[in-house]
């Protein structure tokens, strides 16, 4: 059995996250549109990338808003 941790984090202005996690979700909660990764994320839309078992993501995830916004970011973390 492999034990896990969920790590839950919000933002508001550009930042770059390690990701160092099986999966990780953003849930863009505010206004604006935001890139991550040149990825545009619309306002009110969410994104989840998943590894399969035992895998870890180790992306660098660079998170842009034009002006003030709002992105909640859920990573599943093997402990």
């Amino acid at each position: 059995m492999k034990r896990y941790k969920v790590e839950i984090s919000q933002y508001s202005s550009n930042i770059k996250i390690d990701s160092n996690c099986n999966s990780i979700s953003f849930v863009n909660a505010g206004t604006i549109d935001c890139t991550i990764n040149q990825f545009i994320l619309p306002a009110g839309a969410s994104l989840s990338i998943d590894g399969n078992e035992n895998e870890i993501d180790t992306t660098v995830y660079n998170i842009t808003f034009a002006s003030v916004g709002l992105i909640q970011v859920i990573k599943k973390m093997y402990l």
